[in-house]
């Protein structure tokens, strides 16, 4: 029998055993605890998601075929020899639809304190994760004249040597103008873009990074805030607000890795590509705000 015929008769072979034997690339499945927090120095409350990892059809992901809601969970945080017990409450997001998360009221996240989660849930493994927060970065704003003569913000830190140094800085920068007409005066802001891509008609903005500086162009500072001024308006105040967020390690990498492609519903929430999570899937970590506030008139001087 010549190689030909050798092959079609293996194929044909191959062919009639995979339709007595269907294949399904599906794998024996076993739920983890997929756990999502991030301390926020700036938020009123400190929130730990949880749920289960979850089965799925093939080209399906979205249609779950096991659990996926964690009904009791023992969720704390500990630092130092404080520990804080996080409840669990509903709650209810922009669009109506119901959230549960787990909550505390009493944690005030500090600069360059340990912090460690721990959770347990009936009948599974304790997971755990610990993280140190970066020192906070005393956010600044410079007017710059640069060779070319067009006005620029530079925005950077201002601490010359961290105790514990951020994995990256996150720069964003507002204007806010108190405004009066024909009424009670109130207040407008407006977030300022690094530039405008007039091809696509797509607006630039800051982005989590390694950097430790931003540049902004005062033009599209003075744009932002004319744009902001409507006939019959009294201008009250102007002013410019910078904010800077130091992010700790295992927060940045999540961000790079979920975020990087900036299409976050790609990656399912249980199924991450990277945790951080010891004993489960997902992510503790945590970042630092700072911000100042300048006149208007520091970085417009017409």
């Amino acid at each position: 029998m010549g190689r030909l015929p050798r092959l079609l008769l293996l194929a044909a072979t191959v062919f009639a055993v995979a339709c007595e034997d269907d294949f399904s690339p599906k794998s024996d499945f076993t739920p983890k605890l997929a756990v999502f927090a991030v301390l926020d120095p700036a938020q009123p409350h400190q929130t730990v998601r949880l749920m289960w990892s979850y089965d799925a059809e093939v080209g399906a992901v979205t249609m779950p075929l096991t659990e996926t809601q964690v009904r009791e969970a023992d969720v704390r945080i500990v630092r130092g020899g404080e520990t804080y017990v996080f409840h669990d409450t509903t709650l209810v997001a922009g669009d109506g639809a119901t959230v549960r998360a787990w909550i505390n009221h009493d944690l005030h996240p500090l600069p360059d304190r340990q912090y460690t989660l721990r959770v347990e849930v009936p009948g599974s493994q304790r997971v755990s994760s610990d993280i140190t927060l970066p020192s906070r970065v005393y956010v600044r704003g410079d007017l710059v004249r640069p060779d070319t003569g067009v006005a620029t913000i530079r925005v950077t830190h201002g601490v010359n040597a961290f105790t514990n140094r951020p994995a990256a800085f996150y720069f964003r920068m507002w204007v806010e103008l108190e405004k009066w007409n024909q009424g009670d005066p109130f207040f407008v802001r407006g977030e300022i873009p690094l530039r405008h891509l007039a091809a696509t008609d797509t607006w630039i903005y800051p982005t989590p990074d390694r950097e430790e500086e931003a540049i902004w162009s005062v033009n599209m500072l003075r744009q932002i805030a004319d744009g902001m001024v409507a006939p019959g308006d009294s201008i009250l105040t102007r002013r410019v607000i910078i904010n800077a967020y130091a992010l700790e390690r295992n927060f940045y990498s999540y961000y790079k890795i979920v975020r990087g492609f900036e299409d976050p519903r790609s990656v399912r929430l249980d199924r991450p590509d990277i945790s951080f999570i010891d004993g489960g899937l997902g992510l503790f970590g945590g970042m630092v705000e700072d911000s100042v506030v300048y006149n208007y008139f520091r970085f417009i001087r017409d």
